[in-house]
């Protein structure tokens, strides 16, 4: 049976502490994400790599990216302080801080790079990726409406040919910038780098006066754990959550014992994905207001 309670070990209290303090500084990142320009000031970078690349424009992929982040940061904050008390569920604040992650990352990998052509060649595999899975979901659709039967023909015709025209229409977009930049199609065709990998190259932390250097790894096992967490899995469950046993059982063969969120799982992930969240704020301020 599921049911809340309150927290009284010291060490779980202090990582609820440290939860705590990053959910109060998610209005001021907040903040500076609405401060940002929608639209590059002319002479920018992305002003540039935009005019490159119309009508698939860099800064709408990058917008519509960096808002998924922002509106999830705001749908979590609310997740997990309802009243101004700091609620954890079991499960349900997992997909929330691994879009937060992704959609960060993504922004972080689509502008980290100072060449336009390097930057542009991301934009085209994200672009890549995304009209694959836009002209396979829509396939999707057309085959379900089939198999409820009952459907106009000429109308899942236009609805089929609708589809191909679309998907043609990005790869020919897409192989028009790939000429004028000298791009190579097989590099384009490989498409977004696996979240795990874009993950660990965009969240390196260099040494600095008053921290240390954290490696990508620990922001890929990061998301890895916040993976497994986020789908049906007995073993992430397990291993990824708090086992405080309640009752001996063990002279009829059982344990009973209480699951609670394991809160060093969610300290280390809200920290990787404020983190992230703000370096690609800050990355696009920079982009959208001055050139290289």
């Amino acid at each position: 049976m599921a049911g809340p309670f309150e927290v009284t070990d010291e060490d779980e209290l202090r990582k609820a502490a440290e939860i705590r303090r990053r959910i109060d500084q998610a209005p001021i990142l907040l903040a500076r994400y609405e401060q940002l320009r929608t639209v590059p000031a002319v002479g920018s970078d992305l002003a540039g790599d935009d005019a490159a690349t119309a009508w698939m424009t860099s800064s709408h992929l990058l917008n519509a990216t960096l808002l998924m982040a922002a509106d999830n940061m705001r749908a979590l904050c609310g997740l997990l302080l309802p009243a101004d008390r700091l609620s954890m569920p079991l499960f349900a604040h997992y997909p929330l801080l691994r879009s937060i992650l992704e959609a960060s990352a993504l922004v972080k990998w689509l502008l980290e790079p100072d060449v336009r052509t390097d930057r542009i060649t991301r934009m085209l595999r994200a672009r890549w990726s995304d009209a694959i899975h836009s002209r396979d979901l829509k396939k999707e659709d057309v085959a379900t409406v089939k198999a409820l039967g009952a459907y106009d023909v000429d109308e899942l015709s236009r609805a089929e040919a609708a589809i191909v025209q679309r998907y043609a229409r990005d790869v020919a977009k897409i192989r028009e910038i790939e000429g004028a930049f000298s791009i190579s199609h097989s590099e384009v065709k490989r498409g977004q780098a696996p979240w795990v990998h874009m993950v660990r190259s965009v969240c390196t932390v260099a040494a600095g006066p008053d921290w240390i250097a954290i490696p990508g790894e620990y922001a890929a096992s990061t998301w890895r754990s916040l993976s497994g967490l986020s789908h049906p899995s007995f073993g992430g469950a397990v291993n990824n959550s708090s086992l405080e046993e309640i009752a001996d059982g063990a002279s009829e063969g059982n344990l009973f014992a209480r699951f609670s969120v394991d809160l060093g799982v969610t300290q280390r992930a809200v920290d990787v994905a404020w983190n992230t969240f703000q370096e690609s704020v800050s990355l696009v301020g920079q982009r959208y207001a001055t050139a290289s």
